[in-house]
């Protein structure tokens, strides 16, 4: 049985607990990013623009986006995992911290990376942080040097984020995370405006 590290915690952009399993990029330390649009689907962020409130990427968007930053990873490793999917998660940002308006949703997407040797770890995660480094990401929790290694970064355009991890027992997980984002890319006309942005 997996003993997943119990890291989980450390930051979410909502108030829902995570279990003991890092799920993907939510656990990064600062959870900030408010962008939503990278390649035109949705446009700009989740949050607001001098007082207007933004259009994002759709869910089912949302969705996609995370399993392509998760598939286009997977294609640079130099073996090929089997991926076990561990959460596929749907939830309200009830605490954004992008100052934006209630109502929104966070999708986030891990899996198991199994038949990968465990002598092989150290390699999959150097190769994947080389990877996000050279692919427009930032590196917000770098900690390949700890015995339970873990990478998270955030995408420069489109915010989303991604993170590896090696668990107790020496399994990784691999894991993508969108900003807020509107259900159906719009916000409501009758939507809770961030508190201090005078409406």
């Amino acid at each position: 049985m997996r003993e997943p590290n119990p890291r989980s915690a450390r930051c979410r952009r909502t108030r829902w607990v995570l279990p003991t399993l890092v799920v993907g990029v939510l656990l990064a330390e600062g959870c900030g990013g408010d962008a939503a649009s990278g390649s035109g689907e949705g446009t700009d962020s989740g949050g607001t623009e001098g007082g207007r409130q933004l259009r994002t990427l759709t869910i089912e968007q949302a969705r996609d986006r995370a399993q392509q930053h998760i598939d286009r990873a997977v294609a640079a490793l130099p073996v090929t995992p089997e991926l076990t999917l561990h959460r596929d998660d749907e939830l309200e940002c009830t605490d954004p911290d992008d100052n934006g308006p209630a109502g929104r949703y966070q999708v986030g997407r891990t899996y198991w990376l199994d038949r990968i040797p465990t002598e092989r770890s150290a390699e999959i995660v150097d190769t994947l942080h080389g990877h996000w480094t050279s692919g427009g990401f930032r590196v917000l929790a770098d900690e390949r040097a700890s015995d339970d290694r873990f990478v998270s970064v955030e995408h420069g355009e489109d915010a989303f984020r991604m993170s590896v991890q090696q668990s107790k027992d020496g399994s990784l997980s691999l894991g993508a995370s969108s900003p807020c984002v509107w259900p159906d890319g719009e916000p409501p006309g009758d939507a809770e405006a961030p508190a201090g942005s005078g409406h």
